[in-house]
């Protein structure tokens, strides 16, 4: 793959958004790697109008445990703004969830890509590259 991806990573531990930007840094596969601890500060980086179309996210990778407001409110937020975009991000639930009824609802909704467990691996994001762009 010769183009650079946008990424968002959405997870409210900080050793776990160190270890997976590590892990994105080290395949070079990414031009930018953003981090957001809370769905409010996630949507904010989404609805940044400020971005130019280069810089837009295509890969999320989202936690569903969140503080507040969970990764499930965050894809009904994201449906509100990202409605009508012709080129949605990716959305990988990356959980630590081990709850099978949390992977079945990811499955069901269109706006999630897959479920996966945490941690983000190369191989892993050598697989979701593969399949997705």
């Amino acid at each position: 793959m010769s183009r650079k991806l946008n990424v968002l990573l959405i997870d409210d531990d900080a050793i776990t958004n160190f270890l997976h930007k590590r892990t994105l840094d080290s395949t070079q596969l990414t031009r930018t790697i953003q981090v957001a601890e809370t769905v409010q500060e996630a949507i904010t980086l989404l609805k940044n109008p400020g971005w130019a179309e280069q810089e837009k996210t295509e890969l999320i990778f989202l936690d569903l445990n969140l503080p507040g407001l969970t990764g499930w409110d965050f894809i009904e937020e994201y449906k509100k703004i990202e409605s009508g975009n012709d080129n949605p991000p990716v959305i990988i639930i990356l959980s630590a969830s081990v709850n099978y009824d949390d992977e079945k609802k990811a499955k069901a909704m269109a706006e999630v890509a897959e479920f996966r467990r945490k941690p983000l691996t190369v191989e892993m994001l050598s697989e979701i590259i593969n399949s997705y762009f």
